[in-house]
């Protein structure tokens, strides 16, 4: 799986959880922006991060 599908799968779960998040995209290898309801924005740096590792870093700036 790619980066990208990863992101995309991770964007699904996040959007149902209902924790206020409408969408996560990867800006670039080493960025994702999480974007909020009232569409309010975070850049979260996962440059050299495994993918449980990027769970972590995004739950870290989800709240």
């Amino acid at each position: 799986m790619s980066k990208e599908d990863f992101i995309a799968v991770f964007e699904t779960t996040l959007v149902c959880a209902n924790l206020n998040i409408i969408g996560l995209s990867l800006v670039d290898d080493n960025n994702v922006l999480i974007t909020f309801k009232g569409n309010g924005t975070r850049k979260v740096n996962i440059e050299a991060d495994s993918y449980g590792a990027i769970i972590v870093d995004v739950m870290k700036h989800a709240f």
